[in-house]
Formats: C-alpha cells, sequence, structure tokens
C-alpha cells in the first residue's frame, strides 16, 4: 500500500468519519455571501441553508414562517422576550436560538450542507466544517444596494450598517462572540475585486483542500435535495 493510499484511509477509517464534511459561511450585508454560498452548494452537490433553516424551524415550532422570520438574524431586548414568550403564535429569540442550535447541529453531524450566517460557526466543531467569511468594504456596500434599491447614499449606509449591527447582536447573544473577528474563520474573502464565481472556487478550493477525500464524498454519495430532520 503507497503512503497515498494509507494517508486515505486514514481520512476515512471508521463510519463516523465517512460524511463530507459542511461549509457554514458568515457574511457582512452587502458582500454577496449568501449567493456565493449558492454557487458552493451546488458546485459541491450540498443542500443549500438560508431561508430553508427558517421554513424549517417554523415547522418543528409550528408556527409562520413570517413570525419566525422577525427573530432570524435579529438580536432582541429583554422587553421584546417578554412580550413574544407572553403572546400566543409567537417565538422568543431565546426559543428560536435553541431551535436553531439543535438544527445546526444535526446539519452538521448528517454533512453535505453550506450554511447562509446565523452564527453557524460557532454552533458546530471545527473538524466538520470549512468556515468562511465574506466581507467587502463598506463604502462598496452602501453603493450596491443604493444602486439595487434605488434609494439615496445616506438611505442605504442607514440600512446596511443597521442589518450589520443585527447580526453582530444576534451571534453574541447565540454565543457570545465577535462574528466580525476573522480569527474565528479558515477562509476570509474580501468580494470587492471579486466576482461571486471566483469567490465560491476560492471557497471550494479551501474546502477540497482542507478535507482531503472527505470534501469529495458528496461527488458518490446521495444527498437528498430536503433533509428532513
Amino acid at each position: 500500500m503507497t503512503t497515498g493510499e494509507q494517508a486515505g484511509r486514514g481520512d476515512t477509517q471508521g463510519a463516523v468519519e465517512a460524511f463530507p464534511r459542511i461549509v457554514t459561511v458568515s457574511r457582512e450585508f452587502g458582500a454577496g455571501g449568501a449567493r456565493i454560498a449558492g454557487r458552493v452548494a451546488a458546485e459541491l452537490g450540498f443542500q443549500l441553508w438560508d431561508q430553508e433553516l427558517v421554513s424549517h424551524i417554523a415547522r418543528k415550532a409550528e408556527l409562520e414562517p413570517h413570525v419566525v422570520r422577525d427573530v432570524d438574524e435579529r438580536g432582541r431586548d429583554i422587553l421584546e422576550e417578554v412580550l413574544a414568550a407572553s403572546l400566543p403564535g409567537q417565538i422568543s429569540g431565546s426559543k428560536y436560538r435553541s431551535l436553531l442550535t439543535r438544527t445546526v447541529s444535526e446539519l452538521a453531524d448528517r454533512g453535505g450542507a453550506v450554511i447562509v450566517g446565523r452564527g453557524a460557526n460557532f454552533l458546530v466543531p471545527n473538524e466538520k466544517a470549512l468556515r468562511v467569511r465574506v466581507v467587502c468594504p463598506l463604502k462598496k456596500r452602501i453603493d450596491r444596494y443604493a444602486a439595487a434599491s434605488r434609494v439615496d447614499a445616506e438611505a442605504a449606509e442607514r440600512f446596511v450598517s443597521g442589518k450589520d449591527r443585527e447580526r453582530d447582536k444576534f451571534v453574541h447573544q447565540l454565543c457570545g462572540e465577535n462574528g466580525a473577528d476573522a480569527l474565528h474563520y479558515d477562509l476570509v474573502v474580501n468580494t470587492a475585486d471579486l466576482s461571486e464565481h471566483a469567490a465560491a472556487q476560492l471557497v471550494i478550493a479551501s474546502y477540497h483542500a482542507r478535507f482531503g477525500a472527505l470534501g469529495r464524498v458528496a461527488r458518490h454519495s446521495s444527498v437528498p435535495p430536503q433533509i428532513a430532520l
């Protein structure tokens, strides 16, 4: 047996190891992270989990998706939490975070998923995921949003900065961490001068470089279009 064969056997030894790892994609608002995640999922043959997480958690909690969407990636203050917990047909931020943590953990155990945002990189063991952060200078993100939404620069800046603050607060309430700290990620991609295709290729190359044969398991296995958790 060659050294390469021995290494390959070592990478996949034991049934518990024989599944593809996942990719988590944290992103600044307007940096293109969700679209890049979609490209990565399509090329790897993985299931994309973005708004799909909201729909899944809504079903688990027996709530309307728009109710769950109201707490998704949003930090809540104490008064909002008290009101949500006391009203029928609502969900508290703490309950949502609990369901999210459980769902992300199950996805990591099954493998073959690309999870967008929601602090997912903090919810799975390092050995089960390539943790990616997609960033872009604030000015460029403001310009992109202003052009896409046809609003002036001042309104765009308020909206983009507000979304960043909401996501940062959500991650801090979820796990007490700073989601913008580059040291929490395996790869940070700056899309200021990169196309979404080029950014996705960087992520895919990093995934295969880190996980080797495990990163190719999904190409030879059946990853269902919807994971029934």
